[in-house]
């Protein structure tokens, strides 16, 4: 896995990947102002005590927590930059790496953005079914980190290989190899979860992830 990474960053200077890179910027960029701007209007809408003070204390303290929360939540909205990306970049990684694979068949743009809007639904959901557990594990140094980054990287990294391996197997085959390689894919997912809450160098996870999802794809065991 650590090898998928570093070449994946080797190749972030790719003049074909640079361009591909800022226009994931602008979008990932993009995704997070709406993020933010979404929760606060939200806040904004609900908070109705009778009490103007209170009101604005509310307010005040539910912006930290908007934003932070707008953070964390930050790599499920990857589904859908990875999924306008995804066959550009994975293309590039192995047209310098597996030439001998050929070229993929390839799978439609809204078939991706179904997936990674699913995706970005699923990683909200459950992050908020969680929310109390979090909470209880502030108490509980680390566990709070665990149960975060463990969730959401098998979601991540199940949403990356498959966005990745549907481009050249089946959907049965897919779930193959996923099922075969659970603990790879749940590792690399982690990671990419663990980079997507990195400020500034979350902007380029979608690329940078997918880079190396491809290069792990290619060094799965088979199923058996």
């Amino acid at each position: 896995m650590l090898r998928a990474f570093e070449l994946a960053v080797l190749q972030l200077s790719d003049p074909r990947l640079r361009g591909v890179i800022w226009q994931s910027l602008g979008l990932s960029l993009l995704l997070q102002v709406v993020l933010i701007a979404l929760a606060w209007w939200a806040l904004q809408s609900f908070t109705t005590f009778h009490w103007s003070w209170l009101n604005e204390a509310v307010r005040w303290l539910g912006g930290a927590a908007v934003v932070t929360l707008a953070v964390l939540l930050f790599p499920a909205s990857f589904g859908i930059v990875v999924s306008v990306f995804m066959e550009r970049i994975a293309d590039i990684v192995e047209a310098a790496h597996y030439p001998q694979l050929g070229p993929s068949r390839g799978i439609p743009i809204w078939t991706g953005i179904w997936t990674g809007v699913v995706f970005l639904l699923a990683v909200v959901g459950l992050n908020l079914v969680m929310l109390p557990l979090y909470i209880l594990a502030l108490f509980v140094a680390g566990l709070g980190a665990v149960l975060f980054y463990g969730i959401n990287g098998w979601l991540t990294g199940r949403m990356y290989y498959e966005q990745v391996a549907l481009r050249r197997l089946s959907p049965a085959e897919v779930k193959g190899w996923r099922q075969a390689n659970s603990g790879a894919l749940w590792m690399t997912g982690i990671a990419i979860a663990f980079l997507g809450t990195i400020p500034i160098l979350n902007l380029i996870v979608p690329v940078l992830g997918t880079a190396a999802m491809v290069h792990v794809a290619q060094s799965l065991r088979p199923p058996r």
